[in-house]
């Protein structure tokens, strides 16, 4: 077991929270993956993860892509070093490549490392 607590981490699911994110947000960009985050305290960590039907028509795609976001996520929370993030988060891939694991890896990790400075 780990010896800090991590916290929980929710879907972010209300349209309008969603629409309050990407309007008041900070948007943060590493290719191909882009990070529209906020840093609230005591509210927990919620996040979404997002590809465009313009890019990936097939959902099957979309859905792969979402499942290997979400996995890197948990690989990074596994980390012994990583410290716990408060807040909104919605991660969206803007490339027209399937991407591997390593990819998302490369470009997922300075994000989080950049959302975890803004936090108060």
């Amino acid at each position: 077991m780990f010896s800090t607590q991590r916290t929980e981490i929710k879907r972010l699911k209300s349209k309008q929270t969603i629409e309050r994110l990407f309007s008041e947000g900070t948007h943060l960009g590493k290719r191909p993956i882009k990070l529209v985050c906020d840093a609230q305290k005591g509210k927990g960590l919620a996040l979404g993860f997002g590809v465009s039907k313009r890019l990936f028509p097939r959902a099957v795609d979309r859905n792969k892509i979402k499942r290997l976001m979400r996995e890197q996520y948990r690989i990074v929370c596994s980390d012994p070093l990583y410290t716990p993030i408060e807040g909104n988060g919605f991660f969206v891939y803007n490339s027209r490549k399937l991407p591997s694991l390593d990819t998302i890896e490369k470009a997922m990790l300075p994000l989080i490392k950049r959302w975890a400075d803004l936090q108060p």
